[in-house]
């Protein structure tokens, strides 16, 4: 039997940070916890080049973020989507519409011929 093979997220890492964070601001471990929590076990996710990415998409003003101390523990960097995050997302969405649709067009190919 084939060793289970792994999957880098980095091609579309950022996608899915932005559109998380653009569902509700929160911090970047909270962040790197719901990438854990939906993408698939065989997907390997870099807890650095999220934290990276996090730093990038401020740079380039997708997201903004802001220091918040809770009652309990330490301060945490929070971060929100911006309105040039709102419009990267959707330049995510539409490319990744387009990948899916390449992907249904191979699997269709594959099953009209039973495989190559």
């Amino acid at each position: 039997m084939p060793t289970p093979r792994g999957y880098q997220t980095g091609k579309h890492l950022e996608a899915f940070i932005l559109l998380i964070i653009a569902r509700e601001p929160m911090h970047g471990g909270a962040v790197l916890g719901r990438l854990k929590n939906i993408l698939p076990p065989a997907w390997t996710i870099d807890d650095g080049q999220v934290y990276r990415l996090l730093r990038s998409l401020e740079a380039d003003g997708a997201l903004q973020s802001a220091w918040v101390t809770a009652a309990a523990g330490p301060p945490v960097r929070v971060y929100r989507v911006t309105e040039a995050g709102q419009e990267r997302l959707a330049d995510w969405k539409a490319d990744i519409e387009m990948r899916v649709q390449s992907l249904r067009t191979f699997l269709d190919l594959w099953s009209q011929n039973g495989g190559p």
